[in-house]
């Protein structure tokens, strides 16, 4: 299998659009892109019709990213900048689904399934803290913000090796930039606190 197949394959996977799917299917015919923020995501499935239905979407999600680095690593060995390279199609494949006229999510369930498949413990470690955050302080954003945020530093604690550490921070950039795309950093516009 080529790197170019590759590539394509996990954007593909990421591609397939969980949440508007399950959303779909739980309310009966309606388009996602009309329900809450209009974001085809997890936390929209969350906040405007589920907790149920957005573990479905996650699990999805999750699926995509952790399939894709999978794909990589067993169609070449150990190569870890295979790997990241997609890890990072398939995050751009949620994004900008070809299935959603190149519309999608902020890819945060995809970019975890791909640290999944790369640092598995290290993402472990990171969902508890952000499961001990939520349990703390029933903020999910604020609790996934910290999750997220500490992947690097724990992947550096761990000793990971220095490339997968540099594909976290790459994962976790995009991440960034798309929520700010999104959301914005105002605080009229920012859901950080809830």
């Amino acid at each position: 299998m080529t790197v170019a197949m590759i590539l394509a394959t996990a954007y593909l996977l990421g591609s397939v659009p969980a949440s508007y799917i399950v959303a779909f299917i739980w309310t009966g015919g309606r388009d996602i892109h009309h329900i809450g923020d209009g974001n085809p995501g997890v936390m929209n499935v969350w906040d405007n019709i589920g907790l149920t239905p957005a573990l479905v979407a996650a699990a999805g999600d999750i699926g995509k990213g952790t399939a894709a680095v999978g794909l990589a690593y067993w169609a070449s060995g150990d190569n870890h900048t295979l790997a990241i390279f997609a890890g990072l199609a398939a995050i751009l494949g949620h994004d900008y689904s070809v299935f959603l006229r190149f519309r999608g999510g902020n890819g945060t369930a995809t970019t975890v399934g791909a640290w999944l498949a790369m640092v598995p413990m290290v993402t472990l470690a990171a969902l508890v803290l952000t499961f001990v955050l939520f349990v703390g302080t029933r903020r999910k954003r604020f609790s996934g913000f910290v999750g997220l945020s500490s992947m690097p530093f724990l992947a550096f604690a761990t000793q990971q090796p220095n490339e997968l550490t540099l594909g976290v921070l790459l994962m976790l950039a995009a991440l960034a930039a798309k929520i700010i795309s999104f959301e914005g950093l105002t605080p009229a516009r920012s859901r950080i606190n809830r």
